[in-house]
């Protein structure tokens, strides 16, 4: 397995509920950096979990990324 740094791009939406349009503030795309260890991937997404348990087959805060959304990965040392 390894350990990467994906530079990605995440949708947003905006934290109010009913609102005219003519309020709506801009909602963009955010930048985000997630680093973890690549536990699958496909031609569509990529998986990483930032969290090993005792068990070696026990993993958390898993992330599925889009390949599409993704800017940059760097394969750490």
């Amino acid at each position: 397995m390894k350990a990467v740094k994906i530079e990605w791009i995440d949708s947003c939406t905006s934290n109010i509920n009913w609102v005219l349009l003519e309020d709506i503030d801009e909602v963009e795309p955010i930048n985000i950096t997630t680093y973890g260890t690549v536990i699958k991937e496909t031609d569509d997404y990529i998986c990483i979990a930032q969290n090993y348990g005792n068990n070696p087959e026990q993993v958390c805060n898993i992330t599925s990324i889009p390949k599409g959304c993704i800017k940059n990965i760097i394969e750490l040392k």
